[in-house]
């Protein structure tokens, strides 16, 4: 600490900088202002607090009033599919995946459900593999398929935003995307395959005979099957959304962020792509318009645009997977098999993504 000087105090009790002394200042006057001060400081960090928590409350209520109600219709769709035994007739559709993947009829019923609600559709699969309807390996392989729907989707977003904004470059970022999302069903498909019995050579446990003669019957077995599951998802699911929600608010994830566009540097980008890229942290819309006004100005070629959109995607979906994804499949599947699906999901994604950019760099 420098030397003081004239007329002024440096000291400094705990934390808090005490004021300049007036001259007949006494102790006890001194040692009142240092308690005054303290206390505001301490005030301060409790206002911080209530802060904190009320905003993690408040963002955890949202995410579980978006949450819960999804999944929940799911597991009771799942179990009046099952009742009705009316599996089939809907996997019908997704036979060519699940056949070729060595997957069970209720595997194929997710698969559909996902186009309308990937939640809906894994806690679909988690109720089937607590009625021993499918196995751990067959679970993993159908929700690692779950996904291809989701990405399928996404026209419905990407395409209103980046065919107007980037024209024939955005739409070459787009079918990109669509490719990595077929890329990435193909590998899981395959793995099935080789991973998992063929049907003819298992022994499948078929759903239980539910008599549909009666909507009273039908009722009471499917919202009795359905609370046995729901109970061992949400009692995960709620502390999990709740944990993720105060990460949030500290702004562990905007660090982690922050982070992952220094990372940016290592990818072939040039310097005014970082602006892209930094965008895309807080949204695609805002990283399409960034890339739009450079791409304008001359200061990205369209291979430029292109490869930072990539790159953007790549590192952002990092971020994402742990604070969305992450916390989605843990309070879906549980803390080891949603850890466990959300890397083998995002490492076949993000390592097809990361050849893409270095492949496009070179070839383009």
């Amino acid at each position: 600490m420098s030397a003081s000087t004239p007329g002024s105090s440096r000291d400094r009790e705990g934390s808090v900088w005490l004021p300049p002394k007036a001259s007949g200042t006494s102790p006890q006057a001194t040692t009142h202002q240092a308690k005054v001060l303290g206390g505001g400081g301490r005030s301060l960090i409790v206002t911080g607090m209530i802060g904190v928590l009320s905003g993690t409350a408040a963002l955890a209520s949202d995410l579980l009033l978006r949450t819960v109600p999804i999944v929940i219709a799911g597991v009771l769709a799942a179990e009046l599919l099952v009742a009705l035994r009316i599996v089939d007739r809907i996997a019908r559709v997704a036979r060519p995946i699940t056949s070729f993947s060595h997957l069970p009829p209720e595997c194929g019923a997710s698969f559909m459900m996902a186009f309308i609600s990937p939640q809906a559709a894994d806690a679909m699969l988690v109720d089937y593999h607590h009625q021993h309807f499918i196995g751990r390996r067959e679970l993993i392989i159908a929700a690692l398929l779950n996904s291809f729907p989701s990405i399928v989707m996404h026209w419905r977003y990407l395409i209103p935003v980046y065919a107007p904004l980037l024209g024939i470059y955005g739409m070459i970022y787009f079918f990109l995307l669509m490719a990595v999302g077929f890329f990435q069903t193909a590998i899981v498909m395959v793995a099935g395959r080789m991973l998992l019995p063929s049907p003819g050579d298992r022994e499948h446990q078929a759903a239980p005979s539910r008599s549909a003669s009666s909507w009273r019957i039908v009722a009471t077995v499917t919202l009795a099957a359905s609370a046995r599951t729901l109970r061992r998802i949400l009692v995960i699911m709620v502390p999990t959304i709740v944990f993720v929600a105060f990460l949030i608010q500290v702004g562990f994830f905007d660090a982690l962020a922050a982070y992952m566009e220094g990372v940016s540097r290592y990818f072939p980008v040039p310097a005014e792509g970082l602006g892209v890229i930094a965008a895309k942290f807080g949204s695609y819309i805002a990283a399409a318009s960034v890339a739009s006004a450079l791409l304008a100005s001359g200061d990205l070629s369209g291979r430029d645009v292109v490869i930072t959109l990539l790159v953007g995607n790549l590192l952002s979906s990092l971020v994402m997977s742990m604070r969305w994804f992450g916390s989605f499949y843990v309070a879906i599947f549980g803390p080891r098999l949603g850890t466990e699906i959300m890397l083998i999901s995002a490492s076949i994604r993000n390592g097809i993504v990361f050849l893409i950019i270095f492949l496009l760099a070179w070839a383009w």
